[in-house]
């Protein structure tokens, strides 16, 4: 059923309300809310398993990628079946949503989010991430192929400590690198092991790395953000769109592929040819537990885990 400016649809027995589907929100090349939702319904299968139980921050474009743009956390009046987990921090209750269905994605899509931002946590375990992230950016001069290289000297010393760990495309201009494990250590843990895994990278090669976290004091240099491992802190979930030119995708890539692609390689107009031929490359992080033991020993990270 559909009005003027709505369209009602039934989703897995929800019945969802879509507004102004036609709104453009890449003017240049004039993809729409429709052609929003119509991608995540397409991945909805590759996607949900990685936002399953997974409290969200949505980012929200009402007017599009060229318009101004705002995270939101707190969901009060969410529908019913929108699965809502109120957390009290300071006196303060925020009620944060999981999109368990795709009708609740749908639900976010249609409050103008572009991008999906997940928790490194999933629900009831909240305080033990199930992965940790290290997240390259590059500042010009510095370029993706920087970042590259960057991101291939991390996964030297990953392999020196026993841990697999999965690359993906930002969607922005840099990298995310994953390593999943065993939910039984804490953020102030994984927070430390990845700053002194950069620690190291950025000793062998200062040109191209730094720590940094203030813009001006980077100096073109690839920024290794260890602070994305800290508790409620988010990042595009794989499969995500990003709100850029061409509307890119953060999107798995193989460690042997890393050189030959781009920033721009997968976007709303190939990603589902992508993800059905490749299959999903980050599935391993679903069920692959690792232990962090030897990496915090060796790097002398001593912050208590769960026993």
């Amino acid at each position: 059923m559909s009005t003027k400016n709505q369209t009602l649809v039934s989703v897995e027995g929800h019945t969802v309300i879509l507004s102004n589907i036609d709104k453009v929100f890449w003017p240049q090349q004039g993809y729409t809310k429709a052609d929003i939702l119509q991608y995540y319904t397409a991945i909805w299968p590759f996607i949900a398993p990685h936002l399953h139980n997974r409290l969200l921050s949505l980012v929200r474009y009402p007017h599009g990628i060229a318009g101004h743009y705002f995270y939101q956390k707190n969901f009060p009046d969410a529908p019913l079946w929108v699965e809502r987990i109120p957390l009290r921090a300071e006196n303060r209750v925020t009620v944060y949503c999981m999109a368990n269905n795709l009708a609740t994605l749908l639900w976010s899509i249609n409050l103008g989010c572009i991008e999906v931002h997940p928790w490194l946590s999933r629900f009831p375990n909240l305080e033990n991430p199930t992965y940790m992230i290290i997240d390259l950016d590059p500042m010009e001069p510095s370029s993706f192929s920087d970042a590259v290289e960057v991101a291939l000297a991390l996964k030297i010393l990953l392999d020196q400590v026993n841990l697999r760990s999965f690359p993906k495309i930002s969607g922005a201009t840099g990298l995310h690198i994953y390593i999943p494990i065993e939910p039984i250590y804490s953020f102030k843990q994984t927070s430390q092991l990845v700053e002194s895994l950069g620690d190291i990278v950025i000793r062998t090669m200062p040109d191209k790395a730094t720590n940094q976290r203030a813009i001006k004091d980077r100096g073109g240099r690839v920024y290794i953000d260890h602070l994305q491992n800290l508790r409620g802190k988010t990042i595009a979930a794989v499969y995500s769109l990003r709100p850029f030119a061409e509307a890119p995708v953060s999107m798995p890539v193989r460690w042997e592929e890393l050189r030959d692609v781009n920033p721009g390689s997968f976007t709303i107009k190939n990603a589902l040819d992508r993800i059905k031929k490749e299959g999903d490359l980050f599935a391993p992080l679903l069920n692959l537990n690792q232990s962090l033991d030897q990496a915090l020993k060796l790097l002398g990270v001593t912050d208590g885990r769960l026993h």
